[in-house]
């Protein structure tokens, strides 16, 4: 068996391949292939999608979302008169 065809994703998906290369490089292989692993168990870890091929899936959408005006804090002016 070639080292090609004992990898099929890596030559599926080629830019993700390159991403995870450089990503071990950055972060260390070990974080990277648990994140992978959790995704090929069908986790949020990790998610990558190219050619039609998709390992993981795409976390939760967020159940609440806010606007800017209502996260914006009004103080008191403590100059004010009342």
């Amino acid at each position: 068996m070639t080292a090609a065809a004992a990898k099929p994703m890596r030559q599926a998906m080629p830019r993700v391949a390159e991403f995870i290369d450089a990503a071990r490089e950055a972060f260390g292989a070990a974080a990277v292939d648990r994140a992978i692993r959790n995704g090929m168990a069908g986790g949020t870890d990790f998610n990558a999608s190219e050619a039609g091929h998709t390992v993981g899936r795409l976390p939760v959408a967020p159940g609440a979302s806010f606007s800017f005006d209502a996260l914006q804090i009004n103080r008191p002016n403590k100059d004010a008169k009342p």
